[in-house]
């Protein structure tokens, strides 16, 4: 083979190595499952962990909530959220039904306003540990009474039980 040749044949190693290169590099990604929803945030799909525990001091809840400062009883649980074993700040959770005295009660009943009162609500996924402690509802929620817990870094859903005056809330923070 002259050189010329070769040059060219050398030029045209050269160009379909890139050409697949290039090519390799532009392949489309596979398209996502739309067949599974995303989730809400990370840490809702985080497995949780805890002693579990179920709990019944008012301290930690009412430190964290003053809100509750009127509780007459309390049924609660805690943990993390995610693997212990992975470095980084722990996001924690706590599930909690309490019972609020009348005045207390209505306080937080009165931060749900009556323009956009759920009274048709759902529970929130909670603790299975807690089951036993819910009341049977009717349940209402409003906005405006989750964005009055969801202070300090907190993200909290709270369901009310007007008949039993209970507060159900399930708040995550790190």
């Amino acid at each position: 083979m002259d050189a010329p040749t070769r040059r060219f044949a050398l030029r045209g190693a050269v160009l379909a190595v890139a050409l697949s290169c290039l090519l390799a590099g532009c392949a489309p990604s596979p398209s996502p499952d739309r067949t599974t929803a995303p989730s809400a945030s990370a840490s809702d799909a985080a497995a949780r962990s805890g002693t579990g525990d179920i709990r019944h001091d008012l301290g930690p809840l009412t430190e964290r909530f003053p809100q509750l400062e009127g509780a007459t009883d309390a049924t609660w649980m805690s943990g993390t959220l995610g693997d212990d074993r992975v470095p980084g700040p722990s996001t924690y959770w706590i599930d909690a039904v309490v019972t609020l005295d009348e005045a207390n009660y209505a306080a937080v009943r009165a931060q749900a306003g009556s323009s956009e009162l759920d009274e048709d609500a759902q529970l929130p996924e909670l603790d299975p540990g807690l089951g036993d402690a819910l009341p049977s509802g009717p349940f209402v929620r409003s906005q405006a009474i989750d964005d009055a817990f969801s202070v300090d870094g907190r993200s909290t859903v709270v369901v009310l039980d007007d008949a039993t005056r209970t507060v159900i809330l399930t708040s995550r923070f790190q």
